[in-house]
């Protein structure tokens, strides 16, 4: 049987609850003790918000957030806010793009002015990620060179919001005081209050990452890149315990937000002219479970099914552990919208390798789920993350991961380098594969996965494919859309066909996209 049994995964205790003397206090629990921990000097002369310090920002319960941000914040354009020229860089995955979206949303309900070129802006927000060191490594190399511009522009504001707020927000106040704002992952919605805070002259770094249960956007609508696709979190946080995983310590646990929200907001988006949603998860294939009233992916789906306007439904990311027959069996049943394609990363083919990382299944259970999602869906294509080079992976364990990419043949792939996290499980363990090794791995895997990509994209040649059109293509005279499987396909057209759904014939192929003309 494919269906493991349910499982409730409990709670993840916080590895950083709150830094810079910010109330130790959530929404729901009034009993809950405060704490104040300075970063560096005492905490009159530190960015402190308490129910003391600043009663404004404050709920009743001296938390620093309230249950509904936006109510305190109002939706009137604030002179504190409004007219300010804001540049956001977003570093990592797409449940950081999505959270891009959401605080720039707010903050052009204020009346902020986005601007293309940083060196404009009086705002700077970088939205982090901590997944991998290279990731962490290029916010800090950032606010190096930053260290200047604020001692030339001391109005500049420079803030640091998401993973790395959350993960490192201490260390990023001491060894960079210039930093005005550090915003954690489930302060986001308050991004427009604590900014406010910084404007008037509260005393910086401000730190705002509280655990608190969820992030409340209200009906702010995404200021998002394309004006057809949009992301939308139906979770936050993860339950899993994979070793070599920082997520589930800057995300928290897992919390699922409730069909109805999910699909008012879909309406919202569609109303604002998307086509196409994407539903994000850490784990999208456990939605609803923390909500205990039978609330599953495949309800939701069928319950954003029905909205007029929208015409695709995509979801990721998906855990071979938690896959159930009957999310297959809804995709097929719903084909015309739910599109078919499945992001599920295998990381290893190895199941010691999958042992190690504390993925919770073997090989077998991979090839099980894709095997009855092709049963239902013909159609559908997978997508693979991996990691190579992870502690004491033997070259027999890498091959089992060649083999595996061989027997599943995935669309396409995205291949890492194992690099430690602190305050993971496995950075215990002994990172012992040299770097060569790994360098070599992973170039070996990634051209395998390039030359699988080529002989399938090759074999779409002559096919008539769905292509929902979302901007001009990089060449020019080109426009640029995916497929139904979230293939690329460049073709000829006008800009009227941006923001449509057209037949395309495929006329070429690369291992990354399509070539094609209008039907």
């Amino acid at each position: 049987m494919l269906d493991p049994a349910s499982r409730t995964a409990q709670p993840i205790p916080n590895i950083v609850q709150l830094a810079q003397g910010t109330a130790l206090a959530h929404a729901h629990d009034h009993d809950h003790a405060h704490s104040t921990t300075g970063v560096s000097g005492p905490l009159s002369t530190r960015g402190v918000e308490s129910a003391d310090h600043n009663p404004d920002l404050c709920g009743d319960d001296g938390a620093v957030f309230t249950k509904n941000p936006l109510e305190q914040l109002g939706r009137a354009s604030h002179p504190l806010v409004a007219g300010t020229k804001v540049h956001l860089l977003t570093f990592g995955c797409q449940m950081n793009k999505y959270d891009s979206a959401m605080v720039a949303g707010l903050l052009d309900e204020k009346g902020a002015a986005f601007v293309e070129d940083p060196e404009q802006a009086q705002v700077l927000i970088m939205n982090t990620c901590s997944v991998r060191g290279h990731a962490e490594d290029r916010v800090y190399n950032r606010l190096h060179v930053l260290k200047e511009r604020k001692r030339r522009e001391p109005g500049f504001v420079l803030a640091v919001m998401g993973c790395m707020a959350q993960k490192e927000g201490e260390l990023i106040a001491k060894k960079f005081p210039w930093v005005d704002l550090i915003v954690g992952t489930r302060m986001l919605d308050e991004f427009p209050r604590l900014l406010e805070r910084v404007r008037e002259g509260a005393r910086t770094p401000l730190l705002a990452i509280e655990q608190k249960p969820d992030v409340y956007f209200g009906e702010t609508v995404a200021r998002r890149e394309n004006k057809y696709t949009a992301y939308l979190t139906i979770t936050r946080g993860c339950n899993k315990r994979c070793t070599y995983c920082v997520v589930p310590y800057t995300r928290g646990p897992e919390v699922s937000r409730a069909i109805d929200d999910v699909v008012a907001e879909a309406r919202r988006l569609v109303a604002d002219g998307v086509m196409e949603i994407m539903l994000l998860g850490q784990t999208i294939d456990t939605y609803g479970y923390d909500l205990k009233n039978d609330t599953n992916l495949s309800k939701l789906l069928r319950a954003l099914h029905p909205l007029e306007g929208l015409k695709r439904i995509r979801f990721i990311t998906s855990h071979p552990e938690e896959c159930r027959e009957d999310l297959f069996t809804t995709m097929a049943e719903l084909g015309d919208k739910v599109m078919p394609f499945i992001h599920m990363p295998p990381q290893s083919g190895s199941d010691r390798m999958l042992r190690r990382m504390k993925r919770g299944y073997k090989r077998q259970r991979y090839m099980e789920v894709v095997r009855a999602a092709r049963k239902a869906c013909p159609e559908v294509e997978f997508c693979g993350d991996w990691i190579v080079g992870f502690c004491s992976e033997t070259d027999e364990d890498f091959e089992q991961s060649v083999s595996l990419m061989e027997e599943v043949r995935f669309q396409n792939s995205y291949v890492f380098k194992y690099s430690v996290r602190e305050g993971t499980p496995a950075q215990k363990l002994d990172d012992d594969i040299p770097e060569s090794v790994k360098k070599e791995r992973h170039a070996r895997l990634l051209g395998l996965q390039e030359q699988i990509s080529l002989e399938k994209n090759l074999a779409r040649v002559g096919n008539i494919e769905e292509v929902l059109v979302e901007s001009p293509s990089k060449v020019e005279g080109k426009l640029s859309g995916r497929t139904r499987t979230h293939l690329m396909v460049h073709f000829s057209g006008g800009a009227e066909h941006i923001g449509t759904l057209q037949n395309v014939k495929i006329t070429g192929a690369t291992p990354l996209s399509l070539q094609g003309e209008l039907v």
